[in-house]
């Protein structure tokens, strides 16, 4: 009897917790579904009228029409109707920290996270679930990155490089020399190594070995794909040809050794070829020849048959104009019309576009005190929040066609980078990165920013309350 008595408590007590376990247990997330809009799944089949898209755990489970997809009964349900829902968006080349103004490199020293966070913010309130950053520094992006993939703040999703194998960081001749003669020889030092992680200019002098050895360390670094420049930075003191074939291809190949993808920055029409014959994955301005000639018919070609993918910066033609009424002998107006023409002539050769912009926060303040052709704010090609708008414009006034716009932004992208598994396009298994625009993005790439809801990961973004603590793009012009 008395063990049949505890045998008895002993059930008891287990029912007690098993009780209390299910009650106390966090309830488990309700499927979504959005009902009633225009799907554009980015693959390029034609739109689905008043269709179904469920999400469950953060991942696509069913998309299509109505009639064919069954929603779940507990699932938390959109109102669509009358609305259009794209993938989420993306920025294949971009720099979240793009502040090199004196003043918030030297105040926000130790924070440069925070800037990146806050970058990533405005993205994602734009309708860029994912971003790319092709150049910046390593340490404050990764920690930003990590950040952001723990849910502990919201942000687009990061994939970065960190450096530009060959450049030298902020207070080199690639970006801003003259500045550091007013900080000191440390800071200066500190800067420049935060950004050249070993990979800086002195590359360039180095044996190919020794490039080797610098670029396998290189990517031990917990970054996420590589970049460097086949060409110089500065276009006032360009470098025509920055590393010889043979140690294009090492990096290529180190790399391709740690499962990397490889992308090269060129910015004149020879480095942009060996680039090609190096065996690159994505071309970084295949579409800058410089302000007095165009890229020949023969390169367009070799990157077309290739299928090597380009990051282009498309402008509008407003923004052509505005230029050219502010100053029409400057270089910058030709440099950009040459851009446009060698971006309309890939386009007819069939070479695959991606959405790229440069873009970073944009400094109020320095904004306001810019002149001349810096100056002009007309469609802004490399303001973060703008600039993808209106490179999508860009790409619909040189006759894309407008599927070709929305993949050119979505699905190409998530190619080029070897994500296509994962994002880019609204299929089952895919995850839930989806943006509900008020007006057809079709019928005219300004309905782009008509941006009613974004969500990423399955969870709708709350894009009124983004950034959440602005440090730059919140100062004040007096």
């Amino acid at each position: 009897m008395k063990h049949g008595a505890a045998g008895m408590a002993r059930v008891l007590t287990l029912a007690v917790s098993l009780v209390m376990s299910f009650l106390l247990a966090p309830a488990q997330a309700a499927d979504l579904a959005i009902t009633g809009a225009t799907l554009i799944d980015g693959t390029g089949s034609a739109p689905v009228r008043d269709a179904v898209v469920v999400i469950d755990d953060g991942r696509i489970s069913a998309a299509g029409p109505r009639t064919d997809v069954r929603i779940p009964q507990n699932a938390e349900v959109i109102d669509a109707t009358g609305r259009y829902l794209i993938p989420g968006l993306m920025d294949a080349n971009l720099h979240l920290y793009l502040n090199r103004d004196l003043e918030t490199l030297i105040k926000y020293e130790g924070r440069y996270h925070e800037i990146i966070i806050e970058a990533a913010q405005i993205a994602l309130k734009t309708g860029l679930t994912t971003v790319f950053d092709t150049w910046g520094p390593r340490a404050p992006l990764v920690r930003a990155r990590d950040a952001i993939n723990a849910g502990e703040v919201p942000g687009a999703r990061i994939y970065l490089a960190g450096n530009i194998i060959g450049y030298g960081g902020i207070f080199s001749t690639d970006f801003n020399a003259p500045a550091a003669q007013f900080v000191s020889r440390a800071f200066a030092r500190r800067l420049d190594e935060m950004w050249e992680q070993g990979t800086g200019q002195d590359l360039l002098w180095a044996e190919p070995e020794k490039v080797r050895a610098a670029v396998r360390e290189y990517t031990s670094l917990d970054v996420d794909f590589l970049k460097y420049g086949a060409s110089g930075h500065a276009l006032h003191e360009m470098r025509f040809i920055s590393f010889s074939p043979r140690v294009q291809r090492i990096i290529i190949e180190e790399g391709h050794r740690a499962g990397l993808i490889v992308q090269a920055h060129t910015s004149t029409t020879e480095s942009l070829d060996l680039a090609i014959e190096a065996g690159v994955d994505i071309l970084t301005h295949c579409d800058v020849s410089g302000a007095d000639t165009v890229l020949s018919d023969e390169t367009i070609a070799k990157i077309a048959e290739r299928g090597i993918p380009c990051s282009v910066i498309p402008v509008t033609q407003r923004r052509l104009e505005a230029m050219n009424a502010v100053d029409s002998d400057h270089w910058l107006p030709r440099y950009t019309a040459n851009m446009k023409e060698n971006q309309r002539r890939m386009i007819a050769a069939g070479v695959t576009l991606l959405v790229s912009t440069d873009a970073g926060i944009t400094h109020p303040v320095l904004a306001s005190e810019a002149t001349g052709i810096g100056a002009v704010r007309v469609d802004p090609r490399t303001t973060l929040g703008e600039g993808h708008f209106n490179a999508l414009v860009g790409l619909e006034e040189l006759g894309m066609d407008p599927m070709a716009v929305l993949q050119a932004a979505t699905r190409n992208i998530a190619v080029a980078y070897h994500k296509e598994q994962e994002l880019g396009t609204i299929e089952p298994g895919k995850r839930a990165d989806l943006v509900i625009l008020d007006h057809d993005p079709l019928e005219d790439a300004r309905h782009y920013r008509s941006i009613a809801t974004v969500i990423k990961d399955g969870e709708v973004v709350a894009i009124e309350g983004l950034p959440v603590a602005p440090l730059i793009s919140s100062q004040e012009v007096e």
